[in-house]
Order: C-alpha cells, then structure tokens, then sequence
C-alpha cells in the first residue's frame, strides 16, 4: 500500500487484544505459515477501527463522532437559506425522501425532524431569531449535543469537493491492485491491465487475471479467498478497436476525482482487503474511500467493467 493510504489498520489478536498496526509492520508469510496465517486472519476483525461505534447508518450515522455538517443546511447546498426551510417541510409532508444529513435538517437541535425545524430556519432567516445551534449555519462541524438517533449518510458541500479531471490524452495507464490486512481480489477477473498509445495514434492493451493455481505454482501473497492459491495469468496482447477507443476515450475525458479522504476515515480506519490503483502517465488515484487522491464513486468500477469487455 502506497503512501496515499492511511498508515493505521485494525486487528484483533487470537487472544482478542485489540490493537493498531502500522502498514511498514505487516508480516511478511513464509510458504508453510500461509495456513496459519490465513486462520488468524480470519479471526481478525476486519471491521472498522472503533471498539464500540455508536448507531450507525451507512458511513453516516455514528453519532457526534462523524457529523460534520451545518445545522440547518436540509439540501446540503453549503448555504442556510429558503430552500432549506422548504426542504424540511416537503420532507415531513411532500412525501420527499429523508434528508442525507439528518443532523443538518435539525435545525433547532432538539434530536428530531419535525415542523419545529422549518419554523425555526425561517426565523433565523426572516425575522431576526437566533442562529441554529452549533456547529450552526456557516461553518462545517460537528454536533455537540448529548449523542441522538440522527447522523449523517451525505455530508454535502461539507464533504471533499468533487472535481473532474480529463485523463484522455494519456501515453500509458495501469491498473494495479494492492493489499490492505489481506488481499483478496477476484479470481477469474482482471488483476493488472496496462494501455498504451502508441506513435502512429493506436492503443495495445495488456491484460493479467487472476486464475485459481496449481500445486507447485508460486502463489500471490496475502491472499485471502475460497482458494488455497491465486496466480496472476498475462493475457495474449492486442490493439484496441475503434470503437473500444472511443469508449475509452469517453470514459476517460470527465473522471470524477476527489484530492482529499472520506470524512469517514477522520473517525475510523478501514481495511478495504484491495485497493484498485489506477494511474495515467504517474498521475495515480485510487478506490479507497481513505486516499487523499481517489475517485468518484462509481468512477473505478466503471473503468472495471470496461477493462472486462477487453478479455
């Protein structure tokens, strides 16, 4: 795992001690402890990196641990205004669904969503009433009230800010997988691609999936599976067709990216068990929600499945 990463795991001994694991101490498994190796991994809490996390939903919901929101923003736009007011109100009875931060929607931190809150909003807005308490309406923060049921699934413009990179005009992209505690990558699909543009204007893609190995066959390290052992398999070379290049093309030309970690990972470490590495010309992004330089959600899987239609 590279230094994009997050340098904390979360592991559970056999005896059920918890403890931190840096990434430069993972172990390194000699051939005859693979077995042992992958029992106590099993028994390891892949799990993330809190001893006792509050309610939760999705990445969201974990109390005042995760919440960084600004009370009264409903919408989520990153502004407390009218909309938000009418964002309440057409939730609670327009049938709209749940708000994404529920924290934000509460305006007058009181634990719960009700009509109390749009009242509230309009009175800060229009007739001189106090501000939502804190984090309150301008700055992102956390919530400081005795911990309640409502969390936060989206934290809207709270969140690292979605940008679009053009990556189409490449010499050379890879893909890459890597391992977090374990490594488990999916058999029978692709595990290493390269695409490179060559002089006269064409495309030759290199494609390696990983098979199910034999007896005798050096397996990949750290890999956890139904499997005793997974081998790496270099497909036969070829040029992309022009109809694969536009497609790639298209793809590549608005690649949502993000230069900053989930803020989910502010909280809790997580052991995503592989990391999908994609990189145009040195310029590297990655799937995981805790890198600094990642990609979109959807973004990687969609590069994924196009590499898939290459086989």
């Amino acid at each position: 795992m590279d230094s994009l990463h997050r340098p904390l795991l979360c592991n559970a001994e056999a005896d059920g001690k918890i403890g931190i694991r840096k990434l430069g101490e993972l172990p390194h498994w000699k051939p005859g402890e693979i077995e042992r190796t992958k029992i106590l991994l099993k028994k390891t809490l892949l799990v993330l990196c809190a001893v006792i996390i509050p309610t939760a939903s999705g990445f969201g919901g974990f109390g005042d641990l995760c919440n960084n929101f600004r009370r009264g923003d409903t919408n989520g736009d990153g502004t407390v205004d009218l909309s938000d007011g009418i964002a309440t109100l057409t939730y609670l009875f327009g049938g709209a669904s749940r708000p994404g931060c529920q924290d934000a929607a509460d305006a007058d931190d009181s634990g719960s969503i009700d009509l109390s809150d749009a009242v509230y909003t309009f009175q800060f807005l229009f007739l001189g009433g106090e501000p939502p308490p804190a984090p309150g309406p301008w700055d992102c923060g956390e919530d400081t009230r005795v911990r309640d049921d409502l969390g936060c699934e989206e934290v809207g413009a709270c969140g690292a800010e979605l940008l679009s990179r053009d990556s189409s005009d490449f010499d050379r992209f890879q893909l890459a997988f890597s391992p977090g505690l374990g490594f488990c990558p999916e058999v029978g699909r692709v595990f290493e691609a390269t695409i490179t543009k060559e002089a006269d204007g064409s495309y030759r893609v290199a494609l390696v999936i990983l098979r199910v190995g034999q007896p005798g066959e050096p397996c990949i390290k750290f890999f956890l599976g139904e499997i005793a052992c997974a081998v790496p398999e270099a497909l036969p070379a070829r040029y992309l067709t022009a109809d694969e290049i536009a497609r790639m093309l298209a793809l590549f030309t608005d690649l949502g990216v993000y230069l900053e970690a989930h803020h989910i990972c502010d909280c809790i470490a997580i052991d995503p068990c592989r990391i999908g590495n994609f990189t145009w010309d040195g310029q590297r992004f990655s799937d995981f929600l805790c890198s600094n330089r990642r990609l979109a959600d959807g973004q990687a899987q969609g590069i994924l499945d196009f590499l898939e239609s290459l086989r």
